[in-house]
């Protein structure tokens, strides 16, 4: 049997050798760059170029929880002329990536896990050169995750490395949390490290998302209703579509819906979904838009990284005009919109005022209960119908 060279850690013994790998390798960086000033400023450069052309940022909004308690949500915004912005990346690479040695040959399983072990502390130091230290291994999982054999969180559950079988491979992935609290321009060093250094490196899944915070846009029901006329239709058969929530009763809870068109299974899935109420704020009418793609029927390019707006907008026939303003096929949508959000406004005010307007118009007219209860500013519109232009409220009253 072969001696083993890398003794198996305890999950605590294991957090902590991260860590102290992680510091090790940021203070050895700060000792040759406060030695050497041109490598100083030359680090300083790259970090500043690298942010301004960053294609999100990390925005702080706040919405109301339980108790009417303000809650803080950290969310990417898109920037550069991006429209949608990363949330969800997964990758894999060749073991070799970080050091043949950690191939496996003939070790038994506890010598394997220790091999894996040890790749895991040199894959953290990787993952904190793009990410930042406070993405670095902070402890082992009891199982394996994605069908590899062992798995360890990133962070505060900002993600997964996956390592174990599957050909030698590992699998770094960052969820929704861990991309929104990467620093800006994350996605420059990822395609870096894919693109040059990497072996047999493939993304296999990444979400693009975009949020409308002010539900300026977005309604679930004019995309549901947008689908029904074709506007997700690529060609071949009709997708999948799935509705999760109380759809029937218009989600009298506030609790959110989710509308998903395609198959969660295949390379290419959609959803809309009010994410504003399905983080517990039940009067936002912040709603998301997410398309996964997988590297299951497909090669998803490493330049999704650079610009996922492109690959986003090409997904999906309506998209141009759902996310692009300037362009004409936006009024189709917007118009959709509007008669949902009027109608919507035309319930709540015969539900709270009905019985005042029935008991008024025995002793005035309309036009003279309109001139006392109107705003005195002519040109004032609701927040809550969230019109773009008083074009697009004579379009849906027309089409109403």
């Amino acid at each position: 049997m072969r001696q083993n060279d890398y003794p198996t850690l305890t999950p605590n013994e294991f957090a902590d050798s991260s860590i102290s790998k992680v510091d090790t390798l940021i203070n050895n960086m700060r000792v040759t760059q406060g030695d050497n000033p041109d490598l100083r400023a030359k680090f300083a450069l790259r970090l500043m170029q690298r942010k301004q052309n960053a294609i999100s940022t990390t925005d702080t909004i706040v919405l109301t929880g339980k108790n009417n308690k303000p809650v803080l949500k950290s969310v990417p915004v898109p920037c550069n002329g991006q429209e949608f912005f990363i949330d969800w990346l997964s990758i894999t690479a060749d073991i070799a990536s970080v050091e043949e040695k950690y191939r496996r040959t003939d070790e038994d399983d506890e010598q394997y896990m220790s091999l894996c072990q040890s790749a895991a502390l040199d894959i953290s130091v990787l993952i904190t050169r793009m990410f930042g230290k406070r993405f670095a291994i902070t402890k082992q999982n009891q199982t394996g995750r994605n069908f590899f054999k062992y798995s360890f969180v990133i962070g505060e559950n900002y993600g997964l490395l996956c390592i174990g079988g599957q050909r030698g491979k590992f699998q770094i992935m960052i969820n929704g949390t861990g991309c929104a609290l990467a620093p800006d321009g994350w996605q420059q060093y990822v395609y870096e490290w894919l693109t040059k250094y990497a072996i047999e490196p493939k993304i296999t899944r990444v979400d693009l998302a975009h949020d409308d915070l002010e539900g300026n846009y977005l309604d679930v029901e004019s995309i549901d209703e947008l689908e029904t006329n074709g506007g997700f239709h690529c060609g071949g058969a009709k997708p999948t579509v799935s509705h999760l929530g109380n759809w029937k009763y218009q989600d009298p809870n506030n609790k959110g819906r989710t509308l998903n068109i395609g198959n969660r299974a295949s390379g290419k899935f959609c959803r809309f979904y009010e994410k504003g109420k399905k983080e517990g704020d039940k009067d936002s009418a912040w709603v998301r838009c997410e398309v996964e793609y997988k590297g299951v029927d497909r090669v998803i390019p490493f330049d999704v990284l650079l610009n996922p707006s492109t690959y986003a907008m090409g997904s999906y026939p309506c998209f141009e005009g759902l996310f692009m303003y300037e362009t004409s096929c936006r009024i189709a949508t917007n118009r959709l919109t509007s008669k949902v959000q009027i109608n919507h406004a035309f319930d709540w005010i015969k539900n709270q005022t009905g019985k005042y307007m029935t008991f008024f118009r025995t002793f005035l007219s309309d036009t003279e209960i309109i001139e006392l209860i109107k705003n005195d500013d002519a040109k004032a519109i609701p927040d809550r119908l969230h019109l773009p232009h008083a074009w697009f409220l004579q379009q849906a009253l027309m089409a109403a």
